[in-house]
């Protein structure tokens, strides 16, 4: 039987990981949740809140693909 001994690696991985996932989803989150109420709120003006969150949201799309690539880049073994 092999032994593992990379817990300290493998807790560093998984930490780093969630929080490159979980920090965007929960920015989404507070950016839906808002535009939810501003929809409800404002109904003529669905498309300009619409509109007003893209930019947002392709910041942390482009943001999140890059801290994945540079964790990629990081964590991956060359040999």
């Amino acid at each position: 039987m092999v032994d593992f001994n990379l817990w300290i690696e493998s807790f560093i991985f998984i930490s780093v990981f969630s929080l490159i996932i979980i920090i965007p989803c929960v920015l989404v989150v507070i950016i839906g949740k808002k535009a939810i109420e501003d929809m409800g709120r404002y109904p003529t003006k669905i498309s300009l809140i619409q509109m007003s969150i893209f930019l947002k949201l392709v910041v942390i799309e482009i943001s999140t693909f890059t801290a994945l690539l540079t964790f990629l880049r990081v964590f991956e073994h060359r040999t």
